[in-house]
């Protein structure tokens, strides 16, 4: 039901297309509720006719014929003028047709050498029968061929307005769910965006993506199918009952019989596809998934020659898609629309049969071709629901699972996205006795606490796993402090928790280890969202030594980057992120080792650009190579989650700690060198 919610949540705005959509389906199925009764009419009343009883008049008029001298006409158009002279007959029998000089009785016939005879019961009646010539035949269809004619006329208007009224509900359709897709679309975008950084962490990122550019078309296919299934096949069961009931009242009531057999069926199919489904729906992410892996990773799987066991991986992966796509196909060829298909000749069969049986068992019953078509269609009409039930109800409830899938994401906790301007931090910065876990009990960081002063640059250093990432995540907020015996992080002697998340990172900047480059070009990099002129750009680029990538590229700042930035150099990347901050301006400013990934001569460029960033700036730097914070005003040193040591460079060397110990192995290995 929370589904159905979602969805018409959603479609506010649009219900204007929704009742359009519901009109034109309303008015098919009316088209198709009056399609049989008109074809009857054409079968019975004038094709089959002209078996109606005909007499000899003495005067013509326009629904007279003229046949062997003689004026006949339809009972049926006889008025207060006409002189009857006697009754006649005419018959259809093994393709042709036949005129009697007399009344027939009703019963068997058969004609031998122009003789017919009537069979009926015990009694037998014999005819003098005289064959009729093609244009004998269409003289005596003459008086019915206006009226035929106004009928296909109206089958043909009515196949018209059918596809007319198709179009514009289909297209009211596309206009509301493309509409709503993309803004759902959107949405999901901004879910990722406001989501907690621990989300990230326990779910691949393919399968994320997986829910933004496949699940939220479960909202498209739930929405076609909500009009197919709920009104379009209610409506086609409800009207095929009325024409029903209205033919034959007693084979109407004796179908109702089926019906709990029916829903037990369905109950059964529904349940069995539902699982199916899910498995489906999990398969295919985590085959997006594996494939966002692989591609992420595809210069790494070539290096090392990995890509055997990769594509094992994918294979299994794939197989077990395959397998469950599998099990579905099988149910619905074995419990569904094959079984469907039977159902049809069953009820076609079952009609004939019954029909057939009326007229040679029970006296007085006529049953015409146009009965027979007419209830075969309504009957069969009845069997749609069923038939969109085993065709459609695989996606529908494919759709079922992907919405909750999306939902999952739309409608888990997220971070505030308000964002408000506040005043440019001074750049004070406290961390109070700060306890961090991620998991409960097994902590981080234990009771740190450490000041830094405006304008400060702070190195924090220590061995893999010492808690330094920890401490940035909770400064940037990634991680929050919930519990208030766990510490507290101030900003200008302001609680960081106490503001809204946006609003606090509006002065704060990071550069990454990894420089994170998004497809565009250089310019757009570097304002990120930022609306300052290309001469800023430039002159900001100039100023961290940056010139030579503008005089590197013929298009300068505005040349093409290519994904992760694959065109540019390890250097390269670190400029523009370095600009892009400068840009930016924040008044807090954290490092994540900016030069450990290049060269020493691109380092000393580096270098430089980060003394240009770093002015009138706290900084906090961390440090996995020690020279880039030897002229740091204070170096936090953390192990195992402690602050063990704090003080500046030549302090830490002759205090011969956890500090002197990785200079001393840092300093070794550049003498070796």
């Amino acid at each position: 039901m929370n589904n159905y919610k979602r969805l018409f949540h959603f479609l506010k705005g649009r219900f204007r297309y929704l009742i359009v959509s519901l009109i034109m389906i309303f008015i098919i199925q009316l088209l198709n509720f009056i399609s049989p009764l008109i074809v009857k009419t054409l079968l019975d009343d004038y094709i089959m006719g002209i078996e109606y009883d005909w007499v000899e008049v003495t005067s013509e008029d326009k629904h007279t014929v003229n046949y062997l001298n003689r004026i006949f006409k339809q009972v049926r158009y006889v008025d207060s003028d006409d002189v009857v002279i006697k009754d006649v007959s005419i018959f259809m029998y093994e393709g042709k047709v036949y005129f009697v000089d007399e009344l027939i009785e009703v019963g068997q016939k058969e004609v031998l050498n122009n003789q017919l005879t009537i069979t009926n019961g015990e009694s037998s009646y014999t005819y003098d029968a005289l064959c009729l010539t093609s244009d004998e035949i269409y003289s005596f269809y003459n008086p019915m061929l206006y009226s035929i004619i106004i009928i296909i006329l109206i089958l043909f208007v009515k196949s018209v307005l059918t596809i007319v009224c198709n179009f514009v509900q289909q297209m009211c359709t596309n206009r509301s769910i493309n509409r709503m897709v993309m803004d759902e679309r959107i949405n999901g975008m901004k879910a990722i965006e406001s989501l907690p950084i621990c989300e990230f962490e326990n779910e691949p990122a393919g399968k994320m993506a997986s829910r933004i550019t496949h699940d939220v078309d479960g909202l498209l296919i739930m929405y076609r199918q909500i009009l197919n299934l709920f009104f379009s096949a209610i409506l086609s069961f409800v009207l095929a009952y009325v024409g029903m009931f209205h033919l034959d009242t007693k084979l109407a009531l004796l179908t109702l019989i089926f019906y709990p057999f029916v829903f037990l069926w369905i109950r059964l199919f529904l349940r069995l596809l539902k699982k199916i489904s899910e498995r489906v729906n999990e398969s295919r992410s985590m085959l997006t998934a594996k494939i966002n892996e692989i591609i992420n990773g595809i210069n790494i799987l070539q290096i090392f020659n990995f890509k055997h066991k990769t594509i094992n991986e994918f294979n299994e992966i794939s197989e077990e898609y395959r397998t469950q796509q599998l099990k579905g196909a099988k149910l619905s060829l074995t419990s569904g629309w094959n079984m469907l298909n039977v159902l049809r000749g069953l009820i076609t069969t079952f009609v004939i049969a019954y029909f057939g049986w009326q007229y040679t068992n029970v006296k007085g019953i006529v049953v015409t071709a146009g009965l027979v078509y007419a209830y075969n269609e309504y009957i069969l009409k009845l069997v749609d629901p069923i038939n969109i039930i085993f065709t459609q109800i695989s996606a529908f409830q494919d759709s079922h699972v992907q919405v909750r899938r999306y939902h999952k994401l739309i409608e888990s906790k997220k971070e505030s996205y308000e964002k408000h301007s506040i005043k440019r931090y001074d750049g004070k910065i406290k961390f109070d006795n700060i306890w961090f876990s991620y998991i409960e009990d097994n902590y981080v960081l234990k009771g740190v606490s450490f000041d830094v002063e405006p304008g400060q640059m702070i190195g924090l250093v220590g061995h893999t796993g010492s808690g330094k990432s920890s401490l940035i995540n909770l400064l940037l907020r990634f991680y929050d402090i919930n519990n208030e015996l766990s510490g507290k992080i101030y900003v200008d002697d302001m609680d960081i928790t106490q503001i809204e998340k946006r609003t606090y990172r509006e002065h704060i900047g990071i550069v990454l280890q990894e420089p994170v480059l998004f497809k565009g070009t250089i310019a757009s990099n570097i304002k990120f969202g930022k609306e300052v002129s290309d001469e800023e750009v430039e002159k900001v680029l100039t100023m961290i030594g940056g010139k030579k990538i503008i005089d590197k590229f013929p298009q300068g700042i505005h040349q093409k980057i290519t994904r992760s930035g694959l065109n540019m150099s390890a250097g390269e990347k670190q400029l523009i992120s370095l600009a892009r901050v400068l840009i930016h301006d924040p008044s807090i400013l954290i490092m994540d080792e900016a030069t450990s990934h290049i060269d020493l001569e691109t380092e000393e460029m580096v270098k430089n650009a980060l003394q240009v960033v770093s002015k009138d700036r706290t900084v906090i730097v961390i440090a996995h190579r020690l020279s880039t914070i030897f002229d740091a005003d204070k170096i936090i040193v953390l192990d195992h989650g402690l602050k063990v040591e704090e003080g500046r460079h030549e302090e830490l060397v002759k205090a011969n700690g956890v500090y002197a110990n990785i200079y001393r192995a840092q300093t070794a290995n550049i003498n070796l060198k």
